[in-house]
């Protein structure tokens, strides 16, 4: 189970840095930009907007990475930390799914629940 919850925790590590770097257009916005309607790139004023929003996932992200690489490596709460970081990442998995549509968030969501089966 350690071994599990240091890869869910480097997971979501991998998709703060995307999401906040590089700070004026993060890496997952750039991905997710090629998506739109006819291919249009963001105005100014919308990338503006959307990195901001994109920031905040990642900060999210890094918030859980941290709570599970401290469950993995033990501690008298672990499990409990763990089962909270897990569900959270559930929760938001499930939640990004069904507004975004981000096949990401379904496997956000997906591992978490995996690691939930396992606790």
């Amino acid at each position: 189970m350690r071994w599990f919850l240091f890869g869910v925790a480097g997971l979501h590590a991998l998709f703060m840095l995307a999401e906040l770097f590089p700070w004026s257009l993060p890496l997952l916005l750039r991905i997710a930009s090629k998506t739109l309607p006819e291919g249009e790139p963001f105005q100014p004023a919308q990338q503006n907007l959307v990195s901001g929003i994109v920031h905040n996932a990642g900060i999210y992200n890094g918030i859980v990475a941290g709570g599970l690489f401290w469950a993995a490596l033990g501690g008298d709460s672990s499990l409990a930390v763990a089962r909270v970081m897990l569900i959270g990442a559930t929760a938001a998995g499930v939640f990004g799914t069904v507004t975004l549509k981000s096949p990401v968030s379904a496997f956000q969501g997906a591992v978490a629940i995996i690691g939930l089966i396992l606790l």
